[in-house]
């Protein structure tokens, strides 16, 4: 065997083992993020604690307009089929140099909010009917990768805090599978009710007790406080102030 046909070989022996690596490491981040959830936790490099969870429908509806737009099965960034990329936890294909949100299980924060509404905060029981309910992620009004809690624990109230699974989830994405819309000019509920800007009543936004200008697109932080307001600003500080201290115990 000649110095070429050993070079040769040699190469595709170093190929094959790089291959075997991806393979396995693709394999890995299926394995976490198609088991449903169930409360069992692993640690990503960084050595965080990550909630195995899969996909909610909503989350799958979404991931193929973002991946999928002109509905062929095929993956836009990478050609793959787009349920490959689905599978392993990606709501945007990781090939494409303009995806922002991570896969699913890159990271679990928690922030405090509160949403009022003409003096009133959006309570416990309308929360605990769009809450995630951890034993059953196929509830289909909800996401894997932002979401409230069901049954949260006391003195914490369903709502209180909200939860992101992955890194780079902007808050429409919440508002989006809960059935509600929120953005600078508006806010929406469920029901159909629509709060918008009219001169006298305004819609606010505050992070940290300062007002914010990413709205809808915000992606929140670790332990922020989070405040949405619709109506007189009298009662700013005092609903400023309501905003609970939860998300450090998570």
């Amino acid at each position: 065997m000649d110095k070429t046909e050993k070079f040769a070989f040699g190469f595709l022996g170093i190929a094959s083992i790089i291959a075997v690596f991806a393979m396995l490491s693709a394999f890995n981040v299926i394995q976490l993020n198609s088991n449903p959830a169930s409360g069992n936790t692993v640690q990503n490099s960084m050595g965080q604690r990550l909630t195995r969870m899969s996909l909610s429908p909503f989350d799958v509806k979404l991931a193929k307009q973002f991946m999928d737009k002109d509905g062929n099965g095929k993956c836009d960034a990478c050609g793959m089929d787009v349920q490959l990329c689905i599978d392993s936890g990606q709501m945007q294909c990781n090939m494409d140099s303009k995806s922002t949100i991570g896969i699913l299980g890159s990271q679990h924060i928690h922030a405090d909010w509160k949403i009022y509404i003409n003096g009133r905060a959006l309570d416990d029981i309308f929360f605990d009917s769009i809450a995630m309910d951890m034993s059953n992620t196929n509830n289909g009004i909800s996401s894997s990768f932002i979401h409230v809690d069901k049954g949260a624990p006391s003195p914490e109230k369903t709502g209180d805090i909200i939860h992101m699974h992955a890194t780079g989830v902007p808050l429409w994405i919440f508002f989006k599978s809960v059935g509600m819309d929120f953005s600078k000019e508006s806010l929406a509920l469920p029901d159909g009710r629509k709060f918008s800007n009219d001169g006298k009543n305004t819609l606010k936004f505050y992070v940290n007790g300062r007002p914010n200008s990413g709205w809808e697109n915000y992606v929140f932080k670790d332990l922020d406080k989070i405040l949405i307001s619709y109506g007189d600003e009298a009662d700013l500080s005092q609903h400023l102030n309501s905003i609970t201290d939860f998300a450090k115990s998570h």
